[in-house]
């Protein structure tokens, strides 16, 4: 009987574990974006209110933030892990399908993809984060798996 629980009952619960845990850690993850896009939303409409009685500087703060959070994104992720460009699916379906793609599942790439997404959300540009969110997961699995 023992047997049994040792090699069936105990492995589907690490299974359950695993999945448990990599949920938790993508929901923390996913909470902290958004308290980043939410402040850099509310820096932006904080500093245009600020700006009411100059026009000219109220269109230039509200057009140069974005600009600022999208640069910094982009050269952000290009020096520290050109891998993490992209929304990260058509890579991943590449994986799955057998290439080893070198230095694509890191944790250098999973912390350049969730600050570049972050500050590229918090710029308000109307871009999805459940693709990225993609690349980002595998990651954290893949992550956690080496501990495991």
């Amino acid at each position: 009987m023992s047997w049994i629980w040792r090699h069936s009952v105990s492995r589907m619960g690490e299974d359950w574990i695993f999945l448990a845990l990599l949920g938790i850690i993508m929901a923390l993850i996913s909470f902290v974006m958004d308290k980043g896009i939410s402040m850099c939303t509310n820096a932006r409409v904080w500093l245009y209110r600020d700006l009411t009685s100059q026009p000219v500087a109220q269109y230039f703060a509200w057009v140069s933030l974005p600009v600022s959070l999208i640069l910094f994104s982009a050269g952000f992720v290009h020096l520290i892990a050109p891998q993490s460009i992209g929304s990260g699916i058509p890579e991943m379906k590449t994986i799955l399908r057998g290439v080893a793609l070198k230095e694509y599942l890191t944790f250098k790439t999973l912390v350049a993809k969730i600050i570049g997404l972050t500050a590229t959300l918090g710029s308000g540009m109307p871009l999805g984060k459940e693709g990225p969110f993609v690349h980002i997961a595998s990651i954290v699995a893949q992550l956690l798996s080496k501990l495991v």
